[in-house]
């Protein structure tokens, strides 16, 4: 089992002028570049000073505005044996409440960063990573690697908090690089690929699939600025275009947003035939994003086997299954749902599908909950034994396997994964059980004025019976039109009845922006039941 700085230190060596990361920000015009030579040399400074300040083992907070700093800051703590706890900069509302919810939860000793006004306690040693002074050429000659105990935690990954309070995920050396060999096998990525993130780095698909991975495979690693992806989406299928990448995607809403917000004349001089694959995860894959995506691209060289249907979660440090490589996506029809395959595991991966309350194996095509069995599964929940001893340690009748219960419900089919969503998000009305993500998907589609993936459905259980509500914010634009708005309404209450048999209690229209979701986008259902509760929703009325 190879560490992360062989390929590293050994592309250094043999070709130091060759091109390691490039970093999109602003357009073509502006783009870094730092070969094998400057990032093997930079990083080994950095880890030289977190040696210097005995910060081995100890958690370090990392939060970089640059993903340029990012990057090399992380990487230095892996060399180093430091414990990385990746975290967004505080230059958003909510941002710096987080930030210091995290370090108090990993106990940090220090911090790197880039921020210029930072207020953290005297005990913290803050390590500013724009003033380090690197060195863009020294002699490699010696290899420096992670080394000892594959067992060792290398990095907390804080969940998002999306259906609980975050959590600390350990992720262990050795489960970075059997995830890492995994993504790689599965995806075909080689030294010769070429991979785009536009992902946030601080969570885990863009940190491992994004950074770790080129690391590991030695193959270009690019970076495109969230925010810049979300104003110019069609940048993203340029930069595809015009670096030949080869390996890049993100969740459904990413290609949605694509097929949404890039007008014709925007990609007509795109050439995305060289992208081999288009990977989706980390929610709900829509089978007709897939369709509308390869329809409207089909023209300028996408090839629908592009698409590559995956599921992971950072428990389970990133990836589980994936499609096979050239195969077409494949659907399958549950009582009236489409959904996506998702495909099988890799190598020593194992998933059972288990019935919740009594923990025992379901036949194929049956819904239950996705355990896994693998070597990139984590240790577990930092300083929660109980909890990590319930969702880590989980068993099955006469199987000597340990098991990860992932709290996703889904069912297999010919080996393969269906995913069909998260088992403390079920609407349970009258015993009967339903996917929030199916209500709101139904009703973003009846009006025009409802906001592409703004909504949540959720259930109020009451003496008088149960009550289902949608939470959904307007369009902007939609805001100046209030005498329509009853219209919306009874669009939203027509396709609920007609579709689920539902009558819907209640649709609050909220103003765009104001949805409760997590820091990686995804909705919190709880927190937005919650806020209705107690009148904290930001409704347009």
């Amino acid at each position: 089992m190879q560490s992360f700085f062989e390929t590293l230190y050994r592309r250094a060596h043999d070709s130091p002028d060759a091109v390691a990361f490039r970093f999109f920000e602003g357009g073509q015009d502006i783009c870094t570049e730092l070969t094998f030579g400057q990032v093997y040399s930079r990083v080994l400074f950095l880890a030289a000073r977190l040696e210097h300040l005995q910060l081995q083992g100890e958690r370090i907070l990392l939060t970089c505005k640059s993903q340029h700093f990012f990057v090399l800051g992380f990487l230095a703590c892996l060399l180093a044996g430091s414990v990385a706890v990746p975290a967004p900069p505080p230059t958003r509302k909510g941002h710096a409440a987080r930030l210091m919810m995290l370090m108090d939860a990993a106990g940090v000793r220090a911090v790197i960063g880039d921020i210029d006004h930072c207020n953290f306690n005297r005990n913290i040693i803050y390590i500013d990573i724009q003033d380090v002074v690197f060195f863009d050429h020294v002699e490699c000659d010696g290899f420096a690697s992670l080394g000892g105990d594959k067992e060792a935690i290398a990095l907390l990954q804080f969940t998002s908090g999306s259906t609980s309070d975050p959590k600390g995920v350990m992720v262990t050396v050795g489960g970075l690089i059997h995830n890492c060999e995994a993504i790689a096998g599965s995806m075909g990525i080689t030294p010769e690929s070429s991979v785009l993130t536009a992902l946030p780095l601080f969570h885990d698909m863009g940190l491992i699939g994004g950074v770790l991975v080129p690391v590991f495979i030695g193959c270009v690693g690019n970076f495109m600025q969230p925010m810049e992806f979300v104003q110019f989406p069609e940048r993203w299928l340029q930069y595809i275009s015009d670096y030949g990448i080869t390996i890049s995607g993100g969740p459904n809403f990413i290609y949605e947003l694509a097929v949404r917000g890039i007008s014709n004349e925007k990609f007509v001089r795109c050439d995305l035939s060289r992208w081999r694959v288009a990977f989706c995860g980390a929610e709900p894959i829509r089978p007709g994003t897939i369709d509308r995506f390869s329809a409207r691209f089909a023209s300028v060289g996408f090839r629908p086997e592009a698409f590559y249907p995956c599921y992971g979660m950072a428990e389970s440090t990133l990836f589980v299954t994936g499609k096979p490589l050239g195969a077409l996506p494949e659907v399958c029809n549950l009582q009236g749902r489409v959904l996506v395959n998702c495909g099988v595991a890799r190598g020593d991966t194992q998933i059972r599908i288990v019935d919740p309350q009594t923990q025992l194996c379901l036949p194929d095509q049956q819904v239950g909950e996705i355990w896994v069995s693998s070597p990139s599964v984590a240790a577990g929940y930092w300083q929660l034994p109980d909890l990590s001893a319930e969702v880590f340690h989980a068993r099955l009748r006469g199987d000597p396997h340990k098991y990860l219960r992932t709290g996703d419900l889904g069912f297999l089919k010919d080996q393969a994964l269906y995913l069909v969503g998260r088992l403390k998000d079920q609407l349970v009305v009258y015993g009967k059980k339903y996917a929030p993500n199916d209500l709101e998907a139904e009703a973003q589609a009846s009006h025009e004025a409802l906001r592409a993936d703004g909504g949540a459905a959720f259930v109020l259980n009451e003496e008088d019976g149960d009550k289902v509500l949608l939470v959904f914010e307007l369009k902007r634009a939609w805001l100046r039109r209030p005498d329509e708005w009853p219209k919306v309404d009874r669009a939203v209450r027509h396709v609920i009845s007609n579709v689920f048999g539902l009558a819907l209690e209640e649709l609050v229209l909220i103003r765009p922006g104001s949805l409760p979701r997590t820091s990686s986008g995804k909705v919190r259902r709880h927190q937005c039941r919650h806020d209705y509760k107690i009148g904290a929703l930001e409704r347009v009325i």
